[in-house]
């Protein structure tokens, strides 16, 4: 039986084995369990944010990750990365071939930016950024995944339902999330449950949901 639940830390190691598991080539896999529980820890340590999952007889089948945007900028890469970039570098350290990665290389801006910050962190500038009223703030789907042997069975559909009802709870009026242009698969489940394309690039196909 299916069962929805809000995920709490200690839900965490369970979490990480299964998103590696639905995504075998993506840098939380390469990089080690812990840099992917480190992400999946993001969700869970501030208010804006959320992690939700489904069980089957005890075990977690699928999950999916919020974040509330507060201000223009201010995205879930960015900030899951920092928070996670102590594990990331243990686990390229355990594994130095990572540095070429492609998936890495292209992140080596972020990451010496926030090297840098934690060098010299007197001279971090802050600048005044005006925040998002009510109406503007927008609720992003930053992660989801099913366990491969639980697809096509109404997990993901469950877990849509609650996203949704999260942000309902939040009073959020629109949800958004971003796409690969080549995971037609995706794409169509996405629009199978309500979600319009908004834009779409060479690189990402942008989507969003009014809550009603």
């Amino acid at each position: 039986m299916l069962v929805f639940q809000k995920s709490q830390p200690s839900n965490l190691n369970e979490l990480a084995v299964l998103h590696q598991a639905c995504f075998p080539d993506s840098l939380s896999r390469q990089l080690g369990k812990k840099y992917a529980r480190k992400t999946l820890q993001w969700f869970l340590s501030d208010a804006n944010r959320f992690l939700l999952h489904v069980k089957n007889d005890g075990k977690i089948v699928g999950y999916v990750g919020g974040f509330i945007s507060q201000y223009p900028g201010d995205g879930s890469t960015s900030g899951m990365l920092r928070y996670a970039m102590g594990a990331a570098v243990t686990g390229v350290a355990l594994k130095p071939w990572m540095v070429f990665n492609k998936q890495i290389r292209q992140m080596y801006p972020l990451i010496f930016k926030n090297m840098y910050r934690k060098i010299n962190p007197e001279k971090k500038i802050v600048s005044a950024v005006k925040k998002y009223n009510d109406e503007e703030k927008k609720a992003g789907l930053v992660v989801i995944g099913v366990d491969p042997q639980f697809r096509g069975k109404g997990v993901f559909d469950m877990l849509m339902h609650a996203f949704e009802d999260e942000s309902k709870s939040r009073k959020i009026t629109k949800m958004a999330l971003s796409v690969k242009p080549t995971n037609a698969r995706a794409i169509a489940a996405y629009q199978k449950t309500g979600w319009q394309k908004e834009k779409e690039t060479d690189t990402s196909v942008d989507m969003y949901k009014i809550v009603v």
